[in-house]
């Protein structure tokens, strides 16, 4: 169910000028603000004729190489919410088609079309966007790069033995990644560390089951598998007393079980720790948890030369604890493959910590090319606005993420971090996810707003692009999808066919999005502006351009 209106979609001619390009376990989150941010993705010219890659790749390996300068977005606002609002659809040089409905609940009204040509030359001038509250702006002549779906994942949130849900629920929105220590399973007397093992290791091997049959990357938690998970009693934390004995068994044993159960190649990261500067889930010292890391690190590489290890998965995201953890494991020699943290607790921007990230480790001559924030999100944060702007902004920062999941007890085995309900059917956000995976082709220049962000793809093979339009929280009112650049193979006749589609927020089941508008329009100049009247900025949005 909508918080809010419909909202209202207007399309009109754009300027034609070129644009350059889990509860959960994360308590805190550092914040970062700036202003516009640019596209990072840049790179060959996208003609008016040449076809594109489709599909998407996916493996354990590097971060894409991004160009392009990136700031954080600015602070969060308050969601809106309003009535019910018409749509229409308004262009320049005509309409072709008319409106059409496209599946789901539809709201459409007029269009209305006014002066100017749908062609043009090289002194072709389109007519300025309408004023708008913000903007994200396109060039689709500058695109690489095939999708990963990077920001498709999430801690624990299917069922403790991976029957649940349907395969399909997940593959539909090609989950890249699942993360799993069995936490809370025993309490309050769970885990390795009260003898306990057993009952989490097989939680772990479910969820890794799970990861297999949809080609999923799983994250093991071994933190939730000592029985340190923010619930449970913790009588001892490793290394207690100066003690390494007990701590040096529990490895070994993982190391035993992964090897036996196959869990020993790129699919599977070891985080050895999960938010070490959070009091519930660490009991010892700073220096404690270092040695630990050593430790831990050391006995994993030597069993298993190529195993992937990521940390330290900080709360408080690249501030705190992070500098510390970076001198340590330099002088050590325990780099992790994977350098994580969270952005769980408000207000937190993965493009300004990205940055943030990279120069802390290009100040200590340290080369991670893989980051990942592998819990992202508040509760507050979760719905389809929000999480289109965390997609579109771990894709601008070249990040991997997982939502956070906030879930306790049976409800951290439920509900995909918030993607479903509880019998396991698709909400709004879960949508927003939908077409992300739908994105095909080559990777969009997009230039950000101040509180709204997209990713965007562009296909020749299909003749279709579809930009998910994220809100951070802050931007109701008229937001203007700028579009420049629009190739040929988009286009018919001078027009192209724009299909809005609407998100809304909420917890209860979506069949499918709200249509908000589906009807062809001119472009002129190669240009095009969709304006979304964006009533209630928890909603999402999501345009697909494809020939009349």
């Amino acid at each position: 169910m909508s918080a809010g209106g419909t909202s209202l979609a207007s399309t009109t001619s754009a300027t034609s000028a070129s644009s350059a390009t889990g509860g959960t376990q994360g308590q805190q989150s550092s914040q970062q603000s700036g202003g516009t941010t640019n596209a990072n993705s840049a790179g060959g010219t996208v003609g008016s004729g040449g076809r594109t890659a489709t599909g998407g790749t996916k493996g354990a390996g590097g971060s894409p190489s991004l160009g392009g300068s990136s700031n954080g977005a600015t602070s969060n606002g308050g969601a809106a919410t309003g009535g019910t609002t018409s749509s229409k659809v308004s262009g320049v040089g005509g309409l072709t088609g008319g409106t059409k409905n496209s599946g789901g609940t539809t709201a459409l009204s007029s269009a209305q079309f006014t002066g100017g040509s749908a062609t043009g030359g090289a002194n072709c001038t389109a007519p300025t966007p309408p004023a708008a509250k913000d903007s994200v702006t396109l060039d689709m002549a500058t695109a690489s790069g095939a999708p990963t779906y990077r920001a498709s994942g999430f801690i624990y949130g299917i069922s403790q033995d991976g029957s649940q849900p349907p395969n399909t629920t997940l593959t539909d929105i090609k989950i890249q990644h699942l993360r799993c220590g069995g936490a809370q399973i025993g309490c309050p007397k769970g885990g390795f560390v009260n003898g306990q093992y057993a009952a989490r290791w097989n939680a772990v091997k479910a969820y890794y089951a799970k990861a297999q049959a949809i080609g999923a990357t799983f994250l093991m938690l071994v933190h939730d598998i000592w029985g340190a998970d923010a619930v449970c009693t913790v009588p001892r934390w490793p290394g207690g007393g100066g003690d390494w004995t007990e701590y040096t068994s529990f490895i070994d044993q993982l190391l035993t079980d992964a090897k036996a159960n196959g869990m020993t190649g790129p699919d599977v990261r070891w985080e050895l720790w999960n938010e070490p500067d959070y009091s519930g889930f660490w009991g010892g010292t700073q220096a404690q948890w270092l040695e630990m890391w050593k430790r831990g690190y050391q006995q994993i590489r030597a069993a298993l030369p190529d195993a992937v290890i990521e940390g330290p998965s900080l709360a408080s995201g690249v501030g705190g604890w992070f500098n510390a953890f970076l001198d340590y494991v330099k002088t050590n020699n325990v780099v992790p493959n994977y350098m994580g943290w969270h952005e769980a607790g408000g207000g937190g921007d993965p493009v300004g910590d990205a940055n943030a990230a990279r120069s802390a480790l290009s100040s200590r001559g340290l080369t991670v090319p893989n980051l990942d924030i592998s819990e992202y999100g508040s509760s507050s944060e979760q719905n389809p606005g929000h999480s289109a702007w965390f997609i579109a902004r771990l894709e601008r920062g070249g990040l991997d993420g997982l939502r956070s999941n906030w879930g306790g007890g049976s409800g951290l085995y439920s509900t995909m971090g918030g993607l479903v309900t509880g019998s396991w059917q698709p909400n709004g956000q879960w949508w927003i996810y939908k077409r992300y995976a739908d994105q095909t082709g080559l990777r969009t220049t997009v230039t950000a707003g101040s509180q709204v962000d997209a990713v965007a793809y562009q296909d020749a093979d299909t003749n279709k692009s579809i930009i998910v339009v994220g809100n951070r929280g802050g931007s109701t009112g008229s937001v203007n999808v700028v579009v420049k650049n629009m190739p040929a193979w988009l286009q018919s006749a001078g027009t192209t066919k724009v299909l809005v589609e609407k998100m809304p927020n909420g917890t209860t089941a979506v069949t499918a999005p709200t249509v908000v508008s589906n009807a062809s329009a001119a472009v002129t100049c190669n240009a095009l502006t969709v304006t979304i009247d964006w009533a209630t900025a928890t909603d999402g949005y999501v345009i697909t351009l494809a020939p009349s």
